[in-house]
């Protein structure tokens, strides 16, 4: 890796500025990004509306799937998208051949904090919030590493910990951030398919199921049991779901760039680098 060929520029960012630049990267590298989307979102929306519809299961079960599949999915995206900031090519071959085998082990422990995080929080919300941004990072500087081997040392770990008190409110706010995605996205989605496809999603179904209803009491009841239980409801709230991580996992990467930034001075190496280049030539 070479500060000299960054693709992002490295200056200090709010959560704002991370959450646009996410949006712009998410545009400019639109293919590998929705190729890596597939891989997990395919097979997870099948498994889902099978457990949904032949074995009863409800929302629930999509939450549990939504909340491991984004681990494999952060993976992935991390090892395109990390090296990709800083010169690397982003392709979706070459995503999966820059993981090798190493790419099983980063998902294992990405899937072992995941379940980590969920015993904590089941004990109360604090402990697993705290366990999941203190290990937010580590496949960033898992892959970054690979590239340099002093950009993932103690020191690192100490500059994170010094700046968990501001992860945890950058944390809320990308969470806070993708769910109102998630909801515009969602009703986008369902109205497309109601007017061009003539085949609703949410709305539209709704609607005609509501005629059966004895009376207007039991509409509340009756939308949550809707909501709940329909398998096509739930597989399309988990494909949007996993639509929108990708922007909130590359706003939370260029999280870590700012806090590197920041305090451990990466602005200020490139300048040397750039200087130092500047007066061979000369």
């Amino acid at each position: 890796m070479r500060f000299d060929q960054v693709t992002v520029s490295l200056e200090p960012r709010g959560t704002a500025n991370c959450l646009d630049l996410a949006l712009c990267f998410t545009r400019h590298y639109l293919k590998p990004i929705a190729g890596l989307w597939a891989t997990i979102a395919v097979p997870a929306c099948v498994l889902v509306y099978m457990l949904v519809e032949y074995y009863e299961f409800k929302l629930w079960m999509a939450a549990l799937i939504l909340f491991f599949v984004t681990s494999p999915l952060g993976v992935l995206l991390m090892a395109g998208a990390a090296p990709c900031a800083f010169g690397e090519p982003f392709t979706y071959r070459g995503t999966f051949r820059r993981l090798g085998w190493r790419g099983i082990g980063l998902i294992i422990k990405g899937l072992a904090l995941r379940v980590a995080t969920a015993l904590a929080a089941v004990l109360f919300i604090f402990p697993g919030w705290y366990l999941g941004v203190r290990q937010g990072f580590f496949v960033e500087q898992a892959v970054l590493s690979k590239m340099a081997r002093h950009l993932h040392d103690r020191r690192a770990d100490e500059l994170l910990q010094g700046e968990i008190g501001d992860l945890f409110f950058r944390s809320a706010a990308i969470g806070l951030f993708s769910l109102m995605i998630w909801f515009v996205l969602l009703i986008t989605v369902d109205t497309a398919c109601s007017t061009l496809l003539g085949w609703p999603i949410l709305m539209g179904r709704c609607k005609v199921d509501m005629s059966y209803l004895a009376n207007s009491a039991d509409l509340p009841e009756y939308i949550f049991k809707f909501l709940w239980s329909d398998p096509i409801v739930i597989t399309a709230s988990l494909a949007v779901a996993l639509l929108v991580y990708p922007i909130a996992r590359l706003a939370w990467f260029f999280c870590y760039i700012d806090v590197r930034v920041r305090r451990d001075c990466w602005d200020m190496e490139l300048q040397i680098i750039q200087e130092a280049q500047r007066l061979e030539g000369a």
